[in-house]
């Protein structure tokens, strides 16, 4: 498993059609039903993005997943192109191993902001909250901070949902494999010899990985510090190696479009309480789709930062084994840079079988129930 998250998102340009690009480096987690989902989305996004005016950037990605990936043989990303406007361009992506189509993906890409009319007449921000410089890699203008309201008639140039007020520092978050590693060394009775081998495998894979995982611990007081059932969880994601030359935006996006993939739908599992130690346990968890929109770059954007994934679930139904959960990406210091969105099989084992998925796109935290209020 290579150590560069930029050698997981890459693919390699078809032989004979400028329009396919191929697999590279395929990653199955450990007790995943097959390649991680997060990783097939990156592979088709930058497939995607090899065809389109390098004047565009993404903004939008759509897909879902018919079936679960293998290593082997090589995933051909066969891309469409939809529209190629003034402003912005549609490809479609369709991932075929081997006979089968995979994976679908509708991908828009548009050009980037434009600095507005400072006769616009809109609200001006208070002192200190004016606009970032302009950067011909991420450009953006600063999110519209907790303001007064704004004199009648006028609007402020833009809008994100707040940043958590009740999220500890990356420094105050705990690693998601020393977390483990301190319970399996303080709770001898892991029994079960699946358990065992399971701890064993994840611990080592995030140790190896080359995304950071810390849980986003809340602050004391917060109303879902130690809520039974939660309904939303904060993970810091940080991408361990850029490498010597920091990538370009739009292998940054791929790349973020990669960790968000991680522990999204297992927060809708949580919400009902639903885990291996449950009754009925948890008998299934696979991605049915993913979508991401991405919103403009500050201009002091550092790609080696940590990033911060707000997930909540949205609405569970174990009688259909769906559930929902949606999310909001923000840079360490506060600015949203993206959306996400996934539904997913949500499934209670109800034949007693082992469970399949279980830690697709990372693991199911409350499988270690005993500590779940620190989770």
């Amino acid at each position: 498993m290579t150590n560069r998250l930029e050698d997981h998102v890459a693919v390699t340009p078809h032989p004979s059609n400028p329009m396919s690009s191929l697999s590279q480096n395929l990653w199955v987690p450990s007790g995943a039903r097959g390649v991680f989902g997060g990783q097939i989305l990156a592979q088709a996004i930058m497939a995607a993005t090899a065809t389109v005016s390098p004047k565009l950037g993404l903004h939008s990605a759509h897909c879902y997943f018919l079936l679960p990936a293998q290593k082997s043989p090589t995933i051909e990303y066969k891309v469409e192109k939809l529209n190629d406007g003034r402003s912005y361009s549609a490809r479609l992506v369709r991932a075929w191993q081997g006979d089968s189509d995979i994976f679908v993906l509708m991908a828009s890409y548009s050009l980037p902001p434009t600095a507005l009319p400072e006769d616009l007449g809109l609200a001006a921000y208070p002192a200190g909250q004016g606009k970032s410089k302009h950067s011909t890699a991420f450009s953006t203008e600063v999110p519209r901070p907790d303001l007064p309201p704004p004199e009648e008639g006028r609007v402020f140039p833009s809008f994100q949902t707040p940043f958590p007020d009740d999220i500890c520092p990356p420094s105050e978050c705990e690693d998601d494999a020393d977390f483990l590693e301190k319970w399996v060394q303080q709770h001898g009775d892991v029994e079960k010899p699946w358990q065992k081998k399971f701890f064993k495998e994840y611990i080592s894979e995030r140790r190896s990985s080359p995304v950071s995982i810390s849980r986003g611990r809340r602050k004391a007081g917060s109303p879902e510090e130690n809520a039974p059932y939660p309904s939303s969880r904060m993970s810091w994601l940080r991408i361990r190696d850029l490498g010597p030359e920091p990538p370009n935006v739009e292998t940054v996006k791929a790349m973020i479009s990669y960790i968000s993939d991680f522990q999204f739908i297992g927060t809708a599992a949580r919400s009902v309480g639903m885990n291996q130690n449950s009754t009925p346990r948890l008998g299934m968890l696979a991605s049915l789709d993913h979508a991401i929109h991405f919103y403009p770059f500050p201009s002091n954007f550092d790609p080696a930062a940590p990033l911060l994934h707000v997930m909540e679930s949205q609405s569970v139904n174990l009688s259909s084994g769906r559930g929902l959960a949606r999310g909001r990406i923000y840079t360490w210091d506060g600015v949203l840079i993206a959306t996400t969105g996934q539904e997913g099989v949500t499934r209670a084992n109800v034949k007693g079988k082992q469970t399949k998925g279980a830690i697709e796109g990372g693991m199911v935290d409350v499988d270690v129930s005993k500590v779940k209020a620190k989770l």
